[in-house]
Order: structure tokens, then sequence, then C-alpha cells
């Protein structure tokens, strides 16, 4: 088939997820029904789950430069702050929230995906589909009215909560709408508030929040709309200024909008991720209350999750039940999303006595402890998204549930090793478009056993998996032969956060999450694994 992928959509997650495919050797066809890209701010809040793949693709350095970084928030009742959260200590090595204006996002993934010679195809709308055991025929209409027959073995809708795709595929999208009204604008203000942390207003009459934005004294303003009030789809700044004067009790003065907007909250899921060969992501998959900023970020992380196992299918070095996990994985994740985000919506729009009692006691309370605080962070920063209960995932760890190194099914930890006399982050070194197995040595290295080991998985898994002997010490031991990649451990910090005090195994996913783990180091358990789940030594079935 000449045609491998089809992705529907070109905002952030199609973007993504064209851009991954082609690293990964698979060139998709991207199409938009738009005739120009986006140029409002739309989603604003990148975390760092999300910088530490856009590190992956190389344009982590670009997006913060075009933004900028937010290192808390800080939340008021009737005029005096009564909580901070810190967002400078979570575990990665971007301990903010990057504010981006999506425009910028789509921008940078844009030029990303035009490097990688694939070309967004503008405008040009998706229709129908018809599919069979083989692929997919979608019919495409080009804006000269024409209608062209696409066939492709796989098809992915990237087109947003309104989904083309989706109702095409006959993939049903329920949910509720929460009875609340918000409106939005991006302007300027000369108020002398921190520009680096978002400030939140509670109030008799509403809440009001102030999310800085790139540049001097630009900040958007969102703030609910009480049922008595009528305004139109792009409301007039002189509503901004009331709501900030009755609910901040600052003197300040709003100008120049760039944008301003009003909406309504409408949770929705799909009942599966897949048909056949149609899959969805991003909103088409999940929409949610923009509350806590997690829409775009989880939509990126739908296309980081799905395009290395259709790219592992498409080469025919893993069989297609593989694709079954993308559910397994991304459905729970946005789940609770829907649960978590619709709680905040209702706790932050409640004007009951007892619920503002409530919500600011526990608040101040429960973020005056740091274990709290850090457990808020990560998971707002998708540091805490993890696939545990996914079915090919795999713990043979003495007693896993009582250790505090990383489990099979989450994130990898990125860690300083050193390679070639200098210090880098594990990220940086290890490919997102291989699996990676980390064999480390523990206290007492066996570097015979080590070697084998390396030797076998990369004999039997030349092209799928990259072999990494990590050792504490500063110095390469003679007595190791082998010839691939080492990294050093000179302080022991590495092993003590995977908590490899003695030979242990970890298998990182193309994804960064770990897919296997054991201890001691087993090469026969992670053979059985591969075998079992979805790696093979030698080519599979086709699809």
């Amino acid at each position: 088939m000449s045609l491998d992928v089809l992705i529907v959509g070109a905002g952030p997650t199609g973007l993504l997820l064209a851009a991954q495919l082609a690293r990964h050797g698979i060139k998709p066809r991207l199409i938009d029904k738009q005739p120009q890209p986006s140029t409002t701010s739309k989603a604003l809040a990148v975390f760092a789950r999300t910088l530490e793949i856009f590190n992956k693709l190389g344009i982590a350095e670009e997006a913060i430069d075009c933004g900028c970084k937010i290192y808390g928030a800080n939340i008021h009742d009737d005029g005096k702050r009564f909580a901070h959260i810190s967002i400078d200590k979570i575990d990665s090595f971007f301990p903010f929230v990057l504010s981006l204006p999506q425009s910028e996002t789509e921008r940078i993934l844009a030029q990303l995906v035009e490097s990688l010679d694939v070309h967004i195809e503008r405008p040009v709308s998706f229709t129908t589909l018809e599919q069979d055991k083989e692929g997919v025929t979608a019919t495409l209409c080009h804006p000269d009215g024409q209608e062209e027959s696409c066939r492709a073995a796989w098809l992915i809708g990237c087109d947003g909560a309104h989904s083309s795709v989706r109702k095409a595929a006959g993939l049903g999208y329920q949910g509720i709408d929460i009875q609340a009204t918000f409106v939005l604008a991006d302007l300027k203000s000369d108020w002398q508030l921190s520009p680096d942390n978002i400030q939140v207003f509670f109030s008799s009459s509403g809440v009001l929040a102030a999310f800085p934005l790139p540049g001097e004294n630009n900040w958007r303003i969102i703030a609910n709309v009480p049922p008595d009030i009528e305004l139109p789809e792009n409301p007039e700044l002189q509503i901004f200024q009331q709501f900030t004067s009755d609910r901040c009790g600052l003197q300040a003065t709003l100008g120049d909008p760039t944008w301003t907007s009003k909406f309504s909250i409408r949770q929705r899921i799909v009942d599966k991720c897949r048909a056949g060969r149609v899959f969805v992501a991003g909103d088409a998959l999940a929409s949610h209350s923009p509350v806590g900023g997690q829409g775009m970020n989880t939509g990126l992380q739908d296309a980081y999750n799905l395009a290395w196992k259709l790219a592992l299918v498409i080469k025919n070095q893993a069989p297609i039940h593989l694709l079954d996990s993308y559910q397994a994985e991304r459905e729970p994740v946005s789940k609770f999303l829907l649960l978590s985000t619709e709680w905040a919506t209702r706790a932050i729009v409640q004007s009951n006595p007892t619920i503002k009692f409530l919500r600011r006691h526990l608040a101040s309370f429960a973020t005056s402890f740091d274990p709290v605080q850090q457990r808020i962070t990560n998971t707002l920063s998708e540091l805490n998204v993890n696939y545990r209960n996914s079915p090919i995932v795999q713990d043979d760890y003495p007693l896993s549930w009582l250790s505090r190194s990383p489990k099979a099914g989450e994130r990898a930890l990125d860690i300083l090793v050193q390679t070639n006399q200098r210090q880098q982050r594990l990220y940086n070194v290890l490919s997102d478009t291989q699996h990676h197995l980390l064999l480390f040595g523990g206290k007492l290295p066996s570097y015979t056993s080590l070697a084998q080991m390396a030797q076998e998985i990369e004999s039997k898994f030349p092209v799928v998996i990259t072999v990494h002997i990590v050792l504490i010490g500063t110095e390469i031991p003679k007595d190791l032969r082998w010839q691939g990649s080492i990294f050093l451990d000179p302080q022991g910090e590495c092993h003590r956060r995977y908590g490899a005090s003695s030979a242990s195994l970890y298998l990182i996913r193309p994804d960064g999450y770990i897919a296997y783990r054991s201890q001691a180091a087993n090469v026969n358990q992670l053979m059985a694994y591969l075998q079992k789940v979805y790696l093979f030594q030698s080519t599979v079935k086709s699809y």
C-alpha cells in the first residue's frame, strides 16, 4: 500500500504525530480543512512532560525562547493571598510551566514537520471513509470542489472535539455539560503582579484567573460569568475591567485586547479510541474543562504514545495487537482528567458559603505540606501519568509495590550520567525512536555476565533495542569486554534512584516509559516478556 498513515487535522496533536512518525521512518500524509494555521493563543500551558518530549524532538529550546516561564500560582480570596503552589521543585529538568500561545506551538511543530519532508495540505477536508482488513479508503475534498479517494493502511483523526473522522468511524462521544460560562481575554495590564506566577482571585462575585503571557505586561484573564449576565461571543474590554475591579481588589488599567472569547464547558470522551484501522487522538478522543490546562498536553501525549507503536507495526517489527494498548493506556488518562477537571471546575465556580469555606481552608492547609505540593505539581505537569495497568508492561521485581524506584509503566527518571568523560542527561542520550535496555551492574557487578547479556540482547534485537551498561564509578573497568554503550554513575545516584543495589535491568520504551524491569537481571525473563508482549527476534507476520 503506497500510503501508510493519513492524519486528519494539523493542530498540535496531528503535527506531533506526523513529526514523530517521520522520525521513525514512516512518512504520513497530513491534511487540514482550515486554509491557514490558527492565529489565536488558545491553549497556553506547556508542562514539563511536554517539554521533555519537545526536547527529544529538538524544539524545546525554541519553544522556551518564545514563551515565558511560570514558577508557581498564588491563590487569593477577597484580595488576600491564602495559598501558594510552587512548581519549581518538580522532578524534571524543566521545573516550570511554559506560557506559550498555541499559535506559536503550532508554528514550531509545523516547521519541524516540514523539515522532515512532510507537507501540510491546506485546505483539504475529510468527508467519509470505508475500511476493510487491509486499509482505509477516505474521501477528501479539495478547495476547487474536486473529490479524491485516498487509500491508507491507517487513518488517525486529530481533528478536534467536532471530529469528522470520529463520526465517520462510528465512535460514540458521550459526556456532560457543566452549567458555567466563562469569558477570556488576552490583553495588557499595568497591575503590579509577578509575571512569573499565575494569579487566582476568589470573591463574592466570582472567580478570576490571570495568566502571564510572553511580552511585557501581557496577560490572559479568564473569569466566570454570573448566570444573569448575557454577553456576546467576543466580549468587550469593559466587562474584563469590571470583573478585575470587582474580584481582585486591584487598581489596574486594562487595554489592547488581541483576543476575547466566551465559552462553556462540555465534557466528552469516546466509547473506544479505535475502530478497526481508524484511531482518534487529542480532543477527538476526549475534551474537558480547561481548568488545569491539561487539554493540549494530553493530546500531544496521545500522539507520542501512538506513534512508536504504529511505526513498529508498519515496519513489521511488532504484531498488530500491540496497537490495542493505545486504548488501554490512554483512555484511563482521559477518564481521570474528565473526573478531576469536572470536580475542579465545580469547586471553582461554587458560590455556596460552606463550599467556599472548605475551598479556602483546605487549600491553605494542604498546600502547606511539601509532599502534597509535590503531588499536585507533578500531577499538573503530567509527570505522574503512568501505564502501570497496561497489558504491555511487566514487573519482575521482588516486592515491587514496596519499591520507591520507578515501576514498570511509569515514566523513566531523567538523571545525569557520564558518557565519554562528560555528564549528560539520560534523556539526551536515549533516542526516542528505539527501545533502550539499561543494565545496572549494582554494587558488586559481574562484568562477564553483564557483557554476555548485553551482547545477546543486541544480537537478537539489533534494530529495535539499544543496550547500555550502567556502572558505579568514574572509569570503565578493563575487565568489561563490551564495545557498546556504557554509562558511568560516579556518585551512584542513578543506581540509587532506580533501586539497583544489585544487578537490575530496565527496558525503556521510545516514549520514555518503563516497559519491563527485573531484579536480578535475568535475560531469560526479559526474552519471555518480549516474546509474550510485542517484540520478536525476527520478522513478524505482516498486517
